[in-house]
């Protein structure tokens, strides 16, 4: 597993808080570099121009180990995708609580978890967790729905809106008109080929050409790619591309294939159809957690729409329902709109910081 979604998010995140308010950020990451090729090739560098100090996972040892009153703790530690915090960490924590007497001095401990809608996120979201050190940790929950901590939106809008080609997709761009476009961006277990033969084949039969771009070296054969040679897709390899840039193609393509979590959120934003290529989990877990997606996602859609646009994410044959393409882009304007209304996930853990600043 290669963490993009993870480190993704976390990146994602950090910057967009340090965009707001009066924020230091620090960002601990155990593989700074799957981190340097979602921020242009040097996070470290690129944190700093953002006023984000990026460090690797062994510091939070070395700070809690030399910080003997809790100092160097930060006032919010958010702890993500069920890392744990080393102890020396955590007693640093627990000693900068430990001073003065109206508690003003205590970290606010958040559990950032993994994006789900299935309903029990709603209850569990923001539920507090005593721990045996006199310190409190908050599950939040992402989400999907009024009751969840929201997505978070960033500089998506800023990023989308720039006519401009991203200086990353300059070589490999093609403005012609009257041709669709198509991100790929999954799992090495993606049943790619057979799904892209199918897709050529309802090119042909309507007389369309696609671009197809390969992020980052997917599961596609050089061989395979030749044998569609002369066939209506045209494919174009990507590398790995930083987040904004990504971000760009994403809402430039009329359908993204995505994965994970990170990807998976921004093909929201983009107002596009997308196929969802979840995560596999031994126990099928993943399952659920992908009809429970799909529900609430094509609420309000048409009969059709919801009988195909389900078969289609889960790898159907584009035939199926390639003829819906028009007003699935329709509904999927409509659930980025519904998404937006409920509010975006680093404006809402702010507010909950603030409530629990007013409450102390």
């Amino acid at each position: 597993m290669d963490n993009y979604g993870d480190a993704g998010v976390c990146w994602r995140l950090a910057r967009s808080l340090s965009n707001r308010d009066d924020i230091r950020i620090r960002l601990f990451c155990d593989d700074l570099k799957v981190l340097d090729k979602l921020a242009h090739g040097d996070a470290i560098k690129t944190g700093a121009a953002l006023g984000i100090e990026v460090l690797p996972w062994t510091s939070l040892d070395d700070l809690g180990a030399s910080d003997p009153v809790g100092d160097a703790v930060g006032d919010v530690v958010i702890e993500a995708f069920a890392c744990k915090i080393p102890d020396a960490y955590v007693d640093a924590m627990r000693l900068k609580a430990g001073r003065g007497s109206s508690g003003s001095s205590k970290p606010l401990w958040i559990n950032l978890e993994y994006l789900t809608a299935e309903p029990w996120a709603d209850e569990m979201h923001l539920m507090p967790s005593p721990q045996n050190n006199a310190l409190n940790k908050y599950f939040y929950f992402p989400g999907f729905t009024e009751k969840t901590g929201g997505l978070t939106l960033g500089d998506w809008d800023e990023v989308t809106t720039t006519q401009s080609v991203p200086a990353s997709l300059v070589p490999f761009w093609d403005e012609s008109l009257g041709m669709r476009r198509i991100s790929i961006f999954n799992y090495s277990h993606t049943p790619l080929e057979k799904w892209l033969r199918s897709l050529a084949d309802v090119a042909k039969s309507n007389g369309e050409l696609i671009d197809v771009y390969v992020c980052a070296n997917q599961n596609i054969s050089n061989e395979f790619i030749q044998s569609l040679e002369d066939s209506p897709l045209r494919f174009i390899q990507l590398p790995l591309i930083p987040q904004e840039d990504y971000d760009w193609l994403l809402s430039r393509c009329d359908l993204n294939l995505v994965r994970g979590e990170d990807s998976f959120v921004r093909a929201q934003w983009a107002s596009k159809p997308f196929i969802w290529d979840i995560y596999p989990q031994s126990d099928q877990a993943h399952e659920i957690k992908l009809d429970a997606f799909l529900n609430l996602y094509f609420e309000g859609a048409s009969s059709s729409l919801i009988k195909q646009g389900k078969t289609a994410m889960k790898w159907s044959d584009p035939h199926e329902w390639w003829g819906l393409m028009e007003e699935w882009t329709a509904h999927s304007a409509k659930w980025s709109d519904k998404l937006r209304a409920l509010g975006q996930l680093e404006v809402k853990i702010l507010d909950f910081v603030k409530s629990q600043e007013i409450s102390r």
